[in-house]
């Protein structure tokens, strides 16, 4: 990383690093399961620019991370001055950019010629483009001080909460439509991991739809009790599979996959 990064990015880098790493996953699988582009979370990760907030909580949920703290850890890094912009959504996500063209761009792509060898009006060019620079390091400026202002309102709001709520459960209900997902089968310490999550003690329940449900539905099926497909999608079949489970091993048969289920659902199967 930089040596002059601002110790707000510097901290968030760290944990998104930890949670990469935890997660087993390479940049490349990071890349297809958030569907945030491998060269953009290469230069997050080596803190040359910050995610955009979706693709960071993209980066918790996949890599079982801490989504709050890395969102808290994002907010004060966003209203702190950065080396760049936060990065906009990959093109698929997006319809257009607002990108504020490089100097370069300015020049027509040439940044290494120069006025002598344009011709007599240079001299007026070389000011226009001047001018235009001046311009377009204004706007960045301006759109990372409005950046920084929303964020700060935003922690605001979130510290204001009443109290009461900060035992409730960080786990998202909901992150997209079900869909198929593959099981990728590994173990590490001797516990087993599917691909989608690594928690030990984020609790999932019925109405719950994020990746990593999967993880669960993966899980439960190698310990011989279908779900009846691996969709994210925390349903009544998969209810009916993790209590079948619970059963199996002599656990409280609620149906609801917290930090007891998790243990027996990752050791090895028989």
């Amino acid at each position: 990383m930089p040596e002059s990064l601002a110790s707000p990015v510097r901290r968030l880098v760290v944990q998104m690093r930890q949670s990469k790493d935890h997660s087993g996953l390479s940049l490349s699988a990071l890349a297809n399961r958030t569907g945030y582009s491998r060269s953009s979370w290469e230069r997050c990760l080596n803190g040359r620019a910050l995610p955009p907030l979706w693709a960071l909580e993209a980066l918790a949920d996949v890599c079982g991370g801490d989504r709050a703290k890395l969102t808290a850890l994002w907010e004060v890094a966003a209203s702190t001055k950065t080396p760049e912009a936060p990065e906009a959504p990959e093109a698929e996500r997006s319809h257009g950019s607002s990108e504020v063209p490089a100097a370069a761009d300015v020049n027509g792509g040439h940044p290494d010629v120069t006025p002598e060898a344009v011709g007599p009006d240079a001299p007026g060019r070389a000011a226009r483009r001047g001018a235009v620079a001046v311009v377009s390091t204004a706007a960045t400026l301006a759109l990372l001080v409005t950046a920084g202002v929303l964020a700060a309102a935003q922690w605001r709001k979130s510290s204001a909460q009443p109290r009461g709520t900060a035992e409730q459960s960080v786990v998202p209900v909901s992150t997209y439509s079900p869909r198929t997902f593959p099981c990728y089968f590994t173990e590490r310490d001797g516990l087993t991991y599917a691909g989608h999550s690594t928690t030990l003690t984020d609790p999932y329940h019925v109405g719950v739809t994020v990746e990593a449900v999967a993880e669960v539905q993966c899980l439960v099926e190698r310990h011989g009790f279908d779900p009846q497909g691996i969709d994210g999608s925390f349903g009544p079949n998969t209810k009916d599979a993790v209590q079948r489970f619970q059963r199996s091993r002599g656990l409280d048969d609620d149906g609801v996959v917290g930090p007891g289920t998790w243990r027996a659902l990752r050791e090895p199967r028989d």
